[in-house]
């Protein structure tokens, strides 16, 4: 493993000025990978929140600087948005733009492991495994990602059946029942942080009451039982895959 102590961790996010909490796993990760040691030091700027990435690489201290975007797929923003604002054609050798956490094959692995969590007593036979993410009309390749994660995971597991969902796009969440095969369901959210999205669009989507809890309970929903994982983003191992991330490409 190389030594980065000459070298400033950049980790970018789309954050929220809405929703202040939509940031929380961003900013977790980045605390995280500080005090891990590695790098000189660690850094998170946003898109739609304080620390803008406009400023991001103003008054660092270090000769190199490797950037890693907190995006679950590779699309608008990780493609145009961010080197637009970075205006990285331009910048110097030193700092290196890395692709999407989200791009990471660890991702299958952590989809696997969230399904599993929630299962219990379940068998993975019985159960259909649906994942949610967000999607995109700007960009047809923002969800290439997530399926091509999904078939990794049909690959190397044993559900009845692995299916996407969409928050922005066909099949959406809504559609869950003409989609799922199973009375026995589980939902993991493709998403980094349980914030408007996790906490409550796929929720009310699926049709879960407003004021039951969304984890840690069975939902009985149009006949199925129904169980949601936390958004991907907050497993303990999601900075394993920015941090290889950041070792492949930086």
């Amino acid at each position: 493993m190389s030594d980065r102590s000459d070298t400033t961790l950049l980790i970018l996010g789309h954050g929220s000025s809405k929703h202040s909490e939509s940031s929380a796993s961003v900013r977790n990760h980045a605390e995280l990978l500080r005090e891990a040691g590695k790098y000189a030091d660690v850094r998170v700027a946003f898109l739609k929140e304080e620390p803008l990435i406009e400023s991001c690489l103003d008054g660092l201290q270090t000769e190199q600087v490797v950037i890693v975007p907190d995006f679950l797929a590779e699309g608008y923003f990780t493609r145009r948005v961010i080197p637009r604002i970075l205006n990285l054609p331009e910048r110097n050798n030193n700092i290196q733009y890395c692709p999407p956490v989200g791009t990471h094959p660890m991702m299958a692995e952590l989809l696997q492991n969230a399904a599993e969590s929630v299962a219990r007593d379940w068998k993975p036979r019985d159960t259909s495994l649906l994942v949610v993410g967000h999607g995109s009309g700007k960009n047809p390749c923002s969800k290439q990602t997530l399926l091509h994660h999904l078939a990794a995971v049909r690959q190397s597991s044993h559900w009845a059946q692995v299916e996407d969902l969409w928050l922005e796009e066909s099949p959406r969440v809504g559609e869950w029942r003409q989609v799922s095969a199973k009375p026995q369901v589980i939902v993991v959210p493709y998403l980094l942080n349980d914030g408007q999205h996790g906490g409550w669009d796929i929720p009310d989507d699926l049709g879960v009451d407003k004021n039951s809890p969304v984890h840690g309970v069975t939902h009985e929903l149009q006949g199925c039982m129904i169980r949601i994982a936390p958004a991907l983003g907050t497993s303990t191992r999601f900075v394993d895959a920015i941090a290889g991330i950041a070792e492949i490409w930086g």
